[in-house]
């Protein structure tokens, strides 16, 4: 792979199992800049990249090829293929040869958000990434989905198909939702209160009560099984204590 800023926004795009009218819709432009972008036949503007960068989960400085690099022939993308396998996801679906194709032509469609917008609104869980990956150890029919490498659900693409896959990846984030949470999570959470409800967390989060201390509350509720969705006076209730 080439090491360009077009081959890296399609490089990471493709991680983020994002079509180029996806990308380009959150982006704020036409699907045809972006495809000139990864065919290095025109550049995004400068005060662009932020918000590329924010959309592609990477920082700006990834995005330029400005990043320490641990390979020897300095290859940044070569790179971040080595730090992604470094550490373990929160959620993944692993799969079998014969279940590629039913993974590919199911991400075509909205579901994965659309059941992640039902789990947030339902539950008030955020749900992470769901990272996808092909094994060719696996059966060739199997997947399975995985809470930071262990196995928590398994099933066979002959039974089920991508809506089934989708929603017992899903089932599995809100079962082991204490176990999944973590501080980005938690931080993407606060971050939301504070731009949607000016005050409540303002000052709070993390000035005074870190994100780990937030994080321990609403794993406590969750083992308890409250719902976490009301966090404002989550929130409130820890500025009390």
């Amino acid at each position: 792979m080439g090491s360009s800023i077009g081959k890296r926004i399609c490089h990471y795009r493709q991680l983020m199992k994002m079509t180029q009218e996806e990308f380009a819709s959150r982006v704020g432009v036409t699907p045809q800049a972006v495809s000139k972008w990864e065919r290095d036949n025109g550049l995004p503007d400068i005060m662009m990249l932020s918000g590329i960068a924010s959309v592609l989960n990477v920082s700006t400085d990834t995005l330029l090829g400005l990043e320490d690099t641990i390979v020897e022939n300095g290859d940044i993308l070569a790179t971040t293929d080595i730090k992604a396998n470094l550490t373990s996801e929160p959620l993944s679906l692993e799969f079998g040869t014969n279940v590629i194709p039913i993974v590919v032509e199911g991400l075509k469609t909205d579901y994965v958000n659309e059941k992640r917008r039902d789990l947030a609104r339902n539950t008030g869980i955020l749900m992470p990434i769901l990272r996808f990956r092909d094994r060719t150890d696996l059966d060739e029919n199997a997947y399975q989905v995985l809470v930071y490498d262990k196995v928590v659900a398994q099933g066979n693409c002959v039974d089920d198909g991508f809506n089934d896959m989708i929603d017992k990846a899903v089932l599995t984030c809100k079962d082991n939702y204490s176990d999944i949470l973590n501080k980005h999570l938690v931080k993407i959470m606060v971050d939301n209160i504070k731009e949607q409800f000016p005050g409540v967390a303002d000052g709070f989060v993390p000035e005074i009560v870190s994100y780990l201390k937030v994080e321990r509350a609403l794993q406590e509720k969750l083992r308890k099984g409250e719902s976490i969705r009301d966090m404002i006076h989550i929130l409130e209730e820890l500025e009390e204590q």
